[in-house]
Protein backbone atom coordinates (compact mmCIF):
# COMPACT_ATOMS: atom_id res chain seq x y z
CA UNK A 1 0.00 0.00 0.00
CA UNK A 2 1.27 3.11 -0.93
CA UNK A 3 -0.01 6.82 0.72
CA UNK A 4 0.53 10.24 -0.23
CA UNK A 5 0.30 12.92 2.15
CA UNK A 6 0.01 16.88 0.70
CA UNK A 7 0.99 19.08 3.79
CA UNK A 8 1.07 21.81 1.67
CA UNK A 9 -3.00 21.36 0.95
CA UNK A 10 -4.70 25.13 1.79
CA UNK A 11 -6.92 23.55 4.46
CA UNK A 12 -3.82 22.53 6.81
CA UNK A 13 -3.05 25.07 8.63
CA UNK A 14 -1.03 23.06 10.97
CA UNK A 15 2.98 22.63 10.62
CA UNK A 16 4.07 21.88 7.15
CA UNK A 17 5.73 18.20 8.77
CA UNK A 18 3.71 15.10 8.29
CA UNK A 19 1.54 14.03 11.44
CA UNK A 20 -0.67 10.85 12.07
CA UNK A 21 -3.77 11.20 13.63
CA UNK A 22 -4.46 7.46 14.96
CA UNK A 23 -7.61 6.56 16.72
CA UNK A 24 -6.33 3.45 17.22
CA UNK A 25 -3.51 1.50 18.36
CA UNK A 26 -1.56 2.06 22.16
CA UNK A 27 -2.03 4.36 24.92
CA UNK A 28 0.82 6.37 26.38
CA UNK A 29 3.29 4.58 28.62
CA UNK A 30 2.35 6.33 31.75
CA UNK A 31 -1.24 5.03 31.73
CA UNK A 32 -2.57 6.80 29.28
CA UNK A 33 -6.55 8.41 30.49
CA UNK A 34 -7.56 5.49 32.21
CA UNK A 35 -6.17 6.14 35.54
CA UNK A 36 -7.61 9.20 36.31
CA UNK A 37 -11.12 8.32 37.04
CA UNK A 38 -12.29 9.51 40.94
CA UNK A 39 -13.45 12.87 41.37
CA UNK A 40 -10.45 14.33 43.23
CA UNK A 41 -8.29 13.25 40.54
CA UNK A 42 -10.26 14.73 37.74
CA UNK A 43 -9.11 17.97 38.75
CA UNK A 44 -5.47 17.54 38.22
CA UNK A 45 -3.58 19.22 35.82
CA UNK A 46 -1.11 16.67 35.38
CA UNK A 47 -0.06 15.84 31.52
CA UNK A 48 -0.57 12.28 30.35
CA UNK A 49 2.45 10.51 28.48
CA UNK A 50 2.25 10.55 24.65
CA UNK A 51 0.70 7.40 23.07
CA UNK A 52 -0.69 6.57 19.85
CA UNK A 53 -4.25 6.46 20.69
CA UNK A 54 -6.50 9.92 20.53
CA UNK A 55 -8.86 8.24 22.31
CA UNK A 56 -6.27 7.45 25.38
CA UNK A 57 -6.01 11.66 25.62
CA UNK A 58 -9.47 12.23 27.18
CA UNK A 59 -10.36 10.95 30.80
CA UNK A 60 -11.81 7.53 30.71
CA UNK A 61 -15.27 8.24 32.01
CA UNK A 62 -15.43 11.44 30.17
CA UNK A 63 -15.26 9.21 27.04
CA UNK A 64 -17.74 6.57 28.59
CA UNK A 65 -20.24 9.38 29.10
CA UNK A 66 -19.64 10.74 25.37
CA UNK A 67 -19.98 7.50 23.68
CA UNK A 68 -22.41 6.06 26.61
CA UNK A 69 -20.91 2.72 27.58
CA UNK A 70 -19.75 0.86 30.27
CA UNK A 71 -16.49 2.44 31.90
CA UNK A 72 -14.60 -0.76 31.40
CA UNK A 73 -15.43 -0.68 27.25
CA UNK A 74 -13.95 3.15 27.29
CA UNK A 75 -11.14 1.24 29.36
CA UNK A 76 -10.64 -1.05 26.24
CA UNK A 77 -10.69 1.79 23.91
CA UNK A 78 -7.92 3.60 24.87
CA UNK A 79 -5.58 0.79 26.19
CA UNK A 80 -6.53 -2.25 24.42
CA UNK A 81 -4.41 -2.28 21.51
CA UNK A 82 -0.69 -3.35 21.23
CA UNK A 83 0.49 -2.40 17.80
CA UNK A 84 0.81 1.10 16.39
CA UNK A 85 -0.10 0.47 12.88
CA UNK A 86 -1.68 -3.29 12.50
CA UNK A 87 -4.80 -4.47 13.99
CA UNK A 88 -4.67 -8.40 14.00
CA UNK A 89 -7.70 -10.12 13.05
CA UNK A 90 -8.35 -13.35 15.49
CA UNK A 91 -7.82 -16.34 13.70
CA UNK A 92 -10.63 -18.20 11.66
CA UNK A 93 -12.18 -14.73 11.30
CA UNK A 94 -12.34 -12.73 7.94
CA UNK A 95 -13.54 -9.15 7.87
CA UNK A 96 -16.41 -8.58 5.64
CA UNK A 97 -15.61 -4.68 4.52
CA UNK A 98 -18.14 -3.13 2.22
CA UNK A 99 -18.17 -3.30 -1.22
CA UNK A 100 -16.26 -0.61 -3.13
CA UNK A 101 -18.75 1.85 -4.99
CA UNK A 102 -18.47 2.81 -8.88
CA UNK A 103 -17.83 6.44 -7.88
CA UNK A 104 -16.93 8.16 -4.81
CA UNK A 105 -18.89 11.24 -3.52
CA UNK A 106 -17.79 13.91 -0.88
CA UNK A 107 -19.77 14.02 2.03
CA UNK A 108 -19.54 17.78 1.23
CA UNK A 109 -20.92 17.36 -2.40
CA UNK A 110 -24.27 18.32 -1.87
CA UNK A 111 -22.94 21.88 -0.25
CA UNK A 112 -20.62 22.57 -3.45
CA UNK A 113 -23.37 22.11 -5.62
CA UNK A 114 -25.34 24.13 -3.76
CA UNK A 115 -23.82 26.89 -2.98
CA UNK A 116 -20.41 26.60 -5.40
CA UNK A 117 -17.34 26.15 -5.09
CA UNK A 118 -14.48 28.86 -3.86
CA UNK A 119 -13.65 29.55 -6.81
CA UNK A 120 -16.71 29.46 -8.99
CA UNK A 121 -18.22 32.45 -10.58
CA UNK A 122 -20.77 34.80 -8.60
CA UNK A 123 -23.95 35.62 -9.82
CA UNK A 124 -23.20 39.16 -9.84
CA UNK A 125 -25.68 40.50 -7.44
CA UNK A 126 -23.76 38.84 -4.54
CA UNK A 127 -21.14 40.80 -5.58
CA UNK A 128 -22.68 43.96 -5.04
CA UNK A 129 -25.64 43.32 -2.30
CA UNK A 130 -23.50 40.95 0.22
CA UNK A 131 -20.58 42.99 1.03
CA UNK A 132 -23.12 45.43 2.09
CA UNK A 133 -24.19 42.68 5.02
CA UNK A 134 -21.67 43.02 7.72
CA UNK A 135 -23.77 42.19 10.72
CA UNK A 136 -25.41 39.07 11.86
CA UNK A 137 -27.42 38.48 15.21
CA UNK A 138 -25.53 34.95 16.21
CA UNK A 139 -28.07 34.88 19.49
CA UNK A 140 -31.11 34.51 17.59
CA UNK A 141 -33.02 30.97 18.84
CA UNK A 142 -35.10 30.83 15.64
CA UNK A 143 -31.68 30.99 13.39
CA UNK A 144 -30.14 27.72 15.68
CA UNK A 145 -28.47 25.45 13.23
CA UNK A 146 -28.53 22.73 16.58
CA UNK A 147 -31.08 22.25 19.01
CA UNK A 148 -31.84 19.83 21.68
CA UNK A 149 -34.14 20.02 24.46
CA UNK A 150 -32.94 19.87 28.05
CA UNK A 151 -29.18 20.07 25.92
CA UNK A 152 -28.72 23.60 24.68
CA UNK A 153 -28.28 24.84 20.77
CA UNK A 154 -25.82 25.87 18.58
CA UNK A 155 -25.39 29.11 15.93
CA UNK A 156 -23.33 28.81 13.20
CA UNK A 157 -21.94 32.08 10.81
CA UNK A 158 -20.41 31.42 8.04
CA UNK A 159 -19.67 32.64 4.85
CA UNK A 160 -23.12 31.18 3.66
CA UNK A 161 -25.09 33.38 6.52
CA UNK A 162 -22.88 36.38 6.43
CA UNK A 163 -21.12 35.81 2.91
CA UNK A 164 -18.39 39.07 3.31
CA UNK A 165 -16.60 36.15 5.68
CA UNK A 166 -14.93 34.53 2.99
CA UNK A 167 -12.58 37.51 2.05
CA UNK A 168 -11.67 37.30 5.40
CA UNK A 169 -11.10 33.75 5.65
CA UNK A 170 -13.23 33.62 9.28
CA UNK A 171 -16.54 31.91 10.72
CA UNK A 172 -17.76 32.07 14.12
CA UNK A 173 -20.10 29.41 16.47
CA UNK A 174 -22.33 30.56 19.52
CA UNK A 175 -23.08 27.96 21.67
CA UNK A 176 -25.81 27.43 24.76
CA UNK A 177 -25.37 24.66 27.15
CA UNK A 178 -27.82 23.45 29.79
CA UNK A 179 -26.88 22.56 32.79
CA UNK A 180 -24.73 19.70 32.77
CA UNK A 181 -24.98 19.17 29.11
CA UNK A 182 -22.47 18.80 27.36
CA UNK A 183 -20.21 18.80 23.52
CA UNK A 184 -19.20 15.66 21.79
CA UNK A 185 -15.92 15.01 21.56
CA UNK A 186 -14.91 16.24 18.00
CA UNK A 187 -11.75 17.87 15.95
CA UNK A 188 -11.67 20.54 13.43
CA UNK A 189 -10.36 19.21 10.17
CA UNK A 190 -9.28 22.77 8.76
CA UNK A 191 -8.93 25.57 11.12
CA UNK A 192 -8.22 26.67 14.25
CA UNK A 193 -10.40 27.95 17.26
CA UNK A 194 -10.62 30.44 19.93
CA UNK A 195 -13.33 29.55 22.48
CA UNK A 196 -14.39 32.56 24.29
CA UNK A 197 -17.26 31.95 27.71
CA UNK A 198 -19.47 34.63 28.19
CA UNK A 199 -21.80 32.78 30.64
CA UNK A 200 -21.13 29.99 33.40
CA UNK A 201 -18.61 27.40 33.53
CA UNK A 202 -17.91 24.10 32.91
CA UNK A 203 -14.85 21.57 32.03
CA UNK A 204 -12.91 21.60 29.08
CA UNK A 205 -10.77 18.42 27.56
CA UNK A 206 -8.58 19.07 24.54
CA UNK A 207 -6.30 16.04 23.54
CA UNK A 208 -3.39 16.73 20.80
CA UNK A 209 -3.15 14.73 17.50
CA UNK A 210 -0.72 12.27 19.67
CA UNK A 211 -2.96 11.62 22.04
CA UNK A 212 -1.43 13.51 25.04
CA UNK A 213 -3.58 15.81 26.92
CA UNK A 214 -2.84 19.40 26.83
CA UNK A 215 -5.68 20.54 28.91
CA UNK A 216 -7.91 19.14 31.58
CA UNK A 217 -9.44 22.47 33.84
CA UNK A 218 -12.55 24.49 34.39
CA UNK A 219 -13.26 27.37 32.45
CA UNK A 220 -15.85 30.64 33.92
CA UNK A 221 -16.66 33.54 32.22
CA UNK A 222 -14.44 35.85 30.71
CA UNK A 223 -11.95 33.11 30.19
CA UNK A 224 -10.80 31.83 26.82
CA UNK A 225 -9.02 29.04 25.24
CA UNK A 226 -6.96 28.27 21.85
CA UNK A 227 -7.45 25.23 20.36
CA UNK A 228 -5.75 24.25 17.56
CA UNK A 229 -6.69 22.61 14.48
CA UNK A 230 -6.72 18.37 14.52
CA UNK A 231 -6.62 18.90 18.54
CA UNK A 232 -10.15 17.28 20.07
CA UNK A 233 -12.05 18.26 22.49
CA UNK A 234 -14.76 17.82 24.39
CA UNK A 235 -17.12 20.52 26.34
CA UNK A 236 -18.82 19.96 29.85
CA UNK A 237 -21.49 22.19 31.49
CA UNK A 238 -21.46 22.72 34.79
CA UNK A 239 -24.79 23.44 37.20
CA UNK A 240 -25.34 26.72 36.06
CA UNK A 241 -24.92 26.08 32.45
CA UNK A 242 -21.74 26.94 29.78
CA UNK A 243 -22.35 29.74 27.22
CA UNK A 244 -19.35 30.76 24.91
CA UNK A 245 -18.28 31.94 21.71
CA UNK A 246 -15.77 30.01 19.42
CA UNK A 247 -14.19 32.09 16.32
CA UNK A 248 -12.81 29.99 13.82
CA UNK A 249 -10.08 30.43 11.37
CA UNK A 250 -12.01 29.49 8.28
CA UNK A 251 -15.23 30.51 6.69
CA UNK A 252 -16.86 27.07 6.51
CA UNK A 253 -15.16 25.15 8.88
CA UNK A 254 -15.32 21.00 8.65
CA UNK A 255 -15.39 19.00 12.13
CA UNK A 256 -15.71 15.53 12.89
CA UNK A 257 -16.76 13.85 15.90
CA UNK A 258 -16.28 10.75 18.34
CA UNK A 259 -19.99 10.10 18.84
CA UNK A 260 -23.52 11.02 17.42
CA UNK A 261 -24.79 10.48 14.44
CA UNK A 262 -22.14 11.73 12.36
CA UNK A 263 -19.35 9.66 14.46
CA UNK A 264 -16.24 8.54 12.81
CA UNK A 265 -16.01 5.12 14.79
CA UNK A 266 -20.45 4.72 13.59
CA UNK A 267 -18.97 4.91 10.01
CA UNK A 268 -16.10 2.17 10.23
CA UNK A 269 -17.32 -1.52 9.42
CA UNK A 270 -18.17 -3.46 12.61
CA UNK A 271 -15.32 -6.10 11.89
CA UNK A 272 -12.63 -3.05 11.93
CA UNK A 273 -13.84 -1.90 14.93
CA UNK A 274 -13.21 -5.21 16.56
CA UNK A 275 -10.06 -5.63 15.57
CA UNK A 276 -8.75 -1.99 15.55
CA UNK A 277 -9.87 -1.62 19.13
CA UNK A 278 -9.90 -5.66 20.34
CA UNK A 279 -13.45 -5.32 21.44
CA UNK A 280 -16.12 -7.96 21.35
CA UNK A 281 -19.55 -7.51 18.99
CA UNK A 282 -21.47 -6.32 21.88
CA UNK A 283 -19.26 -3.54 22.49
CA UNK A 284 -18.60 -2.73 19.08
CA UNK A 285 -22.28 -2.06 18.37
CA UNK A 286 -22.65 0.36 21.99
CA UNK A 287 -19.46 2.29 20.62
CA UNK A 288 -21.57 2.51 17.18
CA UNK A 289 -25.14 2.85 18.14
CA UNK A 290 -25.95 3.90 21.24
CA UNK A 291 -25.46 7.65 20.30
CA UNK A 292 -26.67 7.38 16.89
CA UNK A 293 -29.80 9.50 17.58
CA UNK A 294 -27.80 12.06 19.02
CA UNK A 295 -26.23 15.18 17.39
CA UNK A 296 -23.56 17.48 18.32
CA UNK A 297 -25.22 18.28 21.66
CA UNK A 298 -25.60 15.86 24.37
CA UNK A 299 -28.77 16.51 27.00
CA UNK A 300 -27.49 15.66 30.60
CA UNK A 301 -28.60 12.31 31.59
CA UNK A 302 -28.08 10.27 35.30
CA UNK A 303 -24.63 9.19 34.12
CA UNK A 304 -22.65 12.23 35.38
CA UNK A 305 -23.31 11.05 38.15
CA UNK A 306 -22.83 7.06 37.66
CA UNK A 307 -19.96 7.26 35.32
CA UNK A 308 -22.15 5.53 32.86
CA UNK A 309 -25.63 5.78 30.95
CA UNK A 310 -25.64 1.75 30.40
CA UNK A 311 -24.37 1.15 34.11
CA UNK A 312 -26.97 3.84 35.60
CA UNK A 313 -29.38 2.12 34.17
CA UNK A 314 -28.62 -1.65 35.33
CA UNK A 315 -28.58 0.10 39.21
CA UNK A 316 -31.97 1.67 38.47
CA UNK A 317 -33.17 -1.48 37.38
CA UNK A 318 -31.54 -3.55 40.40
CA UNK A 319 -32.54 -1.01 42.71
CA UNK A 320 -36.08 -1.04 41.27
CA UNK A 321 -36.31 -4.82 42.15
CA UNK A 322 -35.25 -4.53 45.62
CA UNK A 323 -38.30 -2.06 45.90
CA UNK A 324 -40.82 -4.65 44.80
CA UNK A 325 -39.30 -7.13 47.17
CA UNK A 326 -39.29 -5.00 49.71
CA UNK A 327 -43.07 -4.15 49.11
Amino acid sequence: MVAIADTSNPQNQNRRDYSSFPLAGPGSSSGGGGRREEEGEEESRGRRGVGNNILAGFNTRTLAQSLDVELETARRLQQNQHSRFFARVERGRRLSLPAPRSRSRSPYAGRQRQWGREDSAENGVEELVCPMRVKHNADNPEDADVYVRDGGRMNIVNRYKLPALKYLGLGAERVILRPRASFVPSWRMNAHAIMYVTRGEGRIEVVGDEGRSVFDGRVKEGQFIVIPQFYAVVKQAGEDGLEYITFTTSDNSYRSTLAGRQSVLKAMPEEVLRAAYRIDQNEARQVMRNREHDTLILPPSSSSLSGSGRYNQDQQQNVTSLLVQVA
